[in-house]
């Protein structure tokens, strides 16, 4: 039978404080063991929070092409067959507009035919000029996945594994964002629990999936005017499934928590509807529930799956039924670790060293059976890649062995 959030705070109010009667220490232990959780899932590559998932790639959006109008001067660019905002174009995408060598980028779209560009039109005003909306670059890694992930794909026939790259690494070789091919590298440049910005300045609604989330207080962060600012909205005092809105316009949201525990799943939205900007799952408070962001290069010429092998950081237990994700094998060196965090809270130093070698020895035998060694895997470089690149070090693998499409352009 899993053991529970309560059964750990039960387990550790007696080894921590002796099992004192009262409430002094309940908040204390939550938070602890939540803390324990938290440190030990960071501690290895834990298989029992290995995942797998997939998404798709977004390719070049050209419905609207031949249509597109701009106005010298101006931002606006109306396109009167396109469907930007059923077809789910987002902003901040590349824009390829008639015969300019400009390419600009999606600052807002302000409804189905129409949207804002970063910079004015510069050529002449026209109304039937050819368009074209990039393919996609930038997109949301499963929610909670943490850093340590590696991607894949079979664009090019075969498994191919994607290769990380900095920022700034990526900048420094000067390359040419408007390239459109089979993706081969990505780079991760943020979090934050937005699953989709909003498409153009916004107020944000509000809706639970049940109606007995009633006057739940959720603050969104983000930019309005121009300047950092939040809002508290609550849900609607009388039935929770009632959408209810703020007042502030947002142009950019970055975190959205909620304050209470929820039954149902609340959905926040802007733009009547056509922005599902997050959803805020049951139960939990959420502050830890986010998004990473990957870029993908070279800009993705066709629609298909990219898999991703990640690492999941747990959620934080809140209801006293909740069961931890690591599994029942880490309940104890949970339990040890919160405990000699809680004596050295009491200055009890010896006892609390005592518990932390218990943890450090648990944590050990952990490691023997539960960790991933996904790191010792070799990697197959791709055709013709330099002698440096070859192969990693220590793999004992030889291109002979890996055959004819992987090695250095010298075996040619």
């Amino acid at each position: 039978m899993p053991v529970t959030f309560k059964t750990l705070q039960d387990e550790v109010k007696r080894r921590g404080t002796l099992n004192q009667s009262g409430t002094t220490f309940d908040t204390a232990i939550k938070n602890v063991i939540n803390w324990s959780l938290f440190k030990v899932a960071r501690e290895a590559p834990w298989r029992s929070l290995r995942r797998k998932t997939s998404f798709n790639t977004v390719a070049s959006y050209t419905t609207g092409t031949g249509t597109a109008a701009g106005t010298t001067s101006s931002t606006l660019i109306t396109a009167s067959s396109a469907n930007f905002l059923t077809d789910g174009v987002e902003i901040e995408r590349k824009i390829k507009l008639g015969g300019s060598g400009t390419y600009y980028y999606i600052k807002t779209i302000t409804g189905e035919t129409s949207l804002t560009i970063d910079q004015n039109w510069a050529a002449s005003t026209t109304t039937a000029m050819t368009m074209e909306v990039l393919p996609q670059e930038f997109y949301n890694l499963p929610i909670q996945s943490s850093h340590r992930l590696f991607m894949w794909h079979e664009g090019f026939g075969y498994p191919f594994r994607m290769n990380y790259i900095t920022d700034q690494d990526f900048y420094q070789h000067g390359v040419y964002l408007t390239i459109k091919y089979i993706p081969t590298h990505y780079r991760m440049w943020g979090e934050d629990t937005v699953i989709e910005q909003v498409r153009q300045p916004s107020i944000i609604t509000l809706a639970s999936s049940s109606t007995s989330d009633t006057s739940i207080p959720v603050t969104v962060f983000g930019t309005v005017s121009g300047y950092p600012d939040y809002e508290i909205i609550t849900t609607n005092a009388s039935s929770g499934a009632t959408a209810s809105s703020g007042n502030k316009i947002f142009s950019s949201v970055e975190r959205v928590v909620k304050g209470l525990t929820t039954t149902g799943r609340i959905a926040v939205t802007a733009n009547g509807g056509t922005d599902n900007v997050a959803v805020m799952p049951v139960g939990d408070t959420t502050s830890g529930i986010r998004y990473r962001k990957i870029g993908l290069y070279p800009l993705p010429n066709k629609v298909f799956p990219i898999y991703c092998q990640y690492y999941k950081d747990p959620y934080k237990l809140v209801n006293d039924y909740d069961v931890h994700e690591l599994g029942e094998e880490f309940d104890e060196v949970i339990i040890l670790l919160a405990t000699a965090k809680i004596k050295a809270e009491q200055n009890l130093q010896n006892e609390a060293d005592r518990f932390f070698v218990l943890y450090k020895d648990e944590l050990l035998s952990l490691k023997t059976v539960n960790v991933d060694k996904i790191d010792w895997f070799p990697v197959l470089r791709r055709p013709r890649s330099s002698a440096s690149d070859a192969i990693v070090p220590g793999s004992n693998l030889l291109f002979r062995q890996a055959g004819a499409n992987f090695g250095p352009a010298s075996r040619y």
